[in-house]
């Protein structure tokens, strides 16, 4: 369970979100308000990486504390090519936009798609075209070009 306080104990699983302006996009205050409010004891943490230190970020996620990472759009073409393994998705569209870490192993998947579909077939989803301006997949998959 989340701690009311926000704070982080040995128990809570850690998550990057990799962007490179991370700390000016709400998506990690988005995601941990949902982390709350659901008791799930994780958090993640908004992490600026400028391009050229993208590769060698990545790679030592390996050692890290975190449990894995989000990887923004700019860098899901170069994250394919440092993770261990990769889902069937991932590999063919090559991007990853998710990376778990199990036994030192870096292993990466492309969930953004799956998510936004599950989302425009839900009753929540009002508004197509403000979705389609947000994601390029989201426009891909009703296009049907990927």
């Amino acid at each position: 369970m989340m701690n009311n306080d926000n704070s982080i104990t040995l128990e809570t699983k850690l998550f990057g979100f990799i962007a490179e302006e991370a700390h000016s996009n709400r998506f990690s205050s988005m995601v941990n308000k949902l982390f709350k409010e659901n008791g799930v004891n994780a958090m993640v943490i908004p992490m600026n990486i400028r391009p050229d230190d993208i590769v060698f970020t990545l790679s030592q996620m390996r050692e890290s504390k975190l449990s894995g990472a989000i990887i923004a759009s700019e860098y899901q073409g170069d994250a394919i090519s440092i993770v261990d393994q990769t889902s069937a998705n991932a590999q063919v569209q090559g991007l990853v936009d998710l990376i778990w870490i199990e036994n030192g192993s870096l292993y990466g998947d492309l969930i953004m798609p799956e998510a936004l579909t599950q989302y425009a077939e839900s009753s929540d989803f009002k508004d197509d075209i403000a979705l389609r301006s947000l994601s390029c997949y989201f426009y891909d998959l009703i296009e049907g070009k990927k």
